[in-house]
């Protein structure tokens, strides 16, 4: 009997060693890292809340367009710009950077050319030939590209060139939604019904079996050339022989895709009206106004020099993202 007793109660010890080492060993685990978030609104500097796009320049200096003017961030201040100081007018549809470091800033009414200190105005009375531009992109030979309601409209800085849908081989659709420049200075043009690629003079048409996906906001091409399309069907990668199509079935948080970015790390972001959603190549992520965003509408996305994740939101300003290391 006296031995059973000593062996319950050496069996008892031991689970409360156990039991103790355990708890101490748990109170002094680190916890997980988590993400950490900054934001930017009109209090902090920035010109206005309604963040409509977003683009970071060769210096690092991230360019902002809003509903009503445009910022640029240093790293450290915003300098605000609008209407009374010379920007043609006050709601930005889409910035680009040309090869000369000029701001171009699309609008329901024209398109702004910025050097820095001096604004030069473009619509119909001057060349444009449409007023309501949507996308903008210069190529290697710093020609910029238009995307408007009405074609494309192409200036190299001495003449103006216009490309609309015709019986021939021509631009898909006249409504264009974007402009893309890739590696090999091919021009992409998405449009409410197809995309369409120029090169020497020629027009290729990509359209889709799915309508929905024919409805382009943006196209953007990653570092290893392959073409995306933020659709109202999800996203389309192009391979150059092959697509592949990610939905809300994949892991995506909404199916219009109205902004794609790719990352340093080589992570590509997604933004919809519904969050934004980080895809490694194989595992998705998704962050919206429940776990960090201040929005869920997300207008824009860029990184800085310091490797955080900007995003332009609808109407809150920018949230940026710190992943753990």
């Amino acid at each position: 009997m006296k031995t059973n007793v000593k062996t319950a109660l050496t069996v008892i010890l031991l689970l409360l060693v156990f039991i103790t080492y355990s708890s101490c060993n748990t109170e002094n685990k680190p916890p997980n890292p988590q993400p950490k978030w900054t934001y930017l609104k009109a209090g902090e500097g920035l010109v206005n809340n309604e963040v409509t796009c977003m683009v970071k320049d060769n210096q690092g200096n991230i360019w902002v367009g809003t509903r009503y003017g445009f910022s640029k961030y240093d790293g450290t201040k915003f300098t605000n710009w609008r209407v009374t100081d010379g920007l043609i007018y006050h709601a930005v549809n889409c910035i680009a950077i040309d090869n000369q470091n000029n701001v171009w800033l699309g609008t329901d009414y024209g398109a702004s050319q910025f050097d820095g200190t001096t604004f030069t105005g473009y619509n119909v009375d001057n060349g444009l030939g449409y007023n309501k531009v949507s996308g903008i992109a210069a190529d290697k030979e710093n020609t910029v590209w238009f995307g408007t309601g009405k074609g494309v409209t192409k200036y190299d800085g001495n003449e103006w060139t216009y490309y609309t849908k015709n019986a021939g081989e021509s631009l898909v659709h006249n409504i264009v939604t974007s402009v893309m420049v890739d590696f090999d200075n091919h021009k992409w043009f998405g449009t409410e019904f197809g995309a369409s690629e120029f090169y020497n003079d020629t027009w290729v048409t990509y359209l889709s079996e799915n309508s929905l996906a024919d409805f382009i906001f943006t196209i953007y091409q990653d570092s290893e050339g392959n073409i995306w399309f933020g659709s109202l069907a999800g996203v389309l990668k192009y391979d150059g022989i092959k697509y592949t199509s990610y939905t809300t079935g994949e892991g995506l948080v909404y199916n219009d895709v109205e902004v794609i970015f790719q990352d340093s790390k080589g992570n590509m972001w997604f933004g919809t009206q519904f969050g934004a959603s980080k895809f490694d190549g194989t595992n998705w992520t998704t962050y919206n106004s429940g776990n960090g965003l201040s929005s869920d509408w997300v207008t824009g996305i860029t990184e800085d020099n310091d490797g955080r994740i900007w995003f332009g939101t609808v109407n809150k300003g920018i949230s940026i993202l710190e992943e753990p290391k």
